[in-house]
């Protein structure tokens, strides 16, 4: 029987390309701007943090901690 591994990058390049990563943007950027860079990404191919750093949005490491996928699995307290 074969074992059955987890592949990590691949999992964390399907989060990074999840345009849900959205939802979290909203109350930090308003929905408008959030919804353009969803369909940007789609569009485009790139991810939600590449084009938020791209277009000066945020910095890079206000994204890692707006859009940590492990936060966004713990209810808020």
């Amino acid at each position: 029987l074969n074992e059955l591994k987890v592949d990590k990058k691949k999992c964390e390049s399907y989060i990074e390309k999840s345009l849900s990563m959205c939802t979290i943007l909203v109350p930090v950027i308003g929905y408008d701007k959030t919804a353009e860079i969803a369909y940007e990404a789609y569009d485009r191919d790139k991810t939600i943090k590449e084009l938020l750093i791209e277009k000066g949005i945020l910095s890079e490491s206000e994204i890692n901690k707006i859009l940590d996928p492990m936060k966004m699995t713990f209810p808020s307290k």
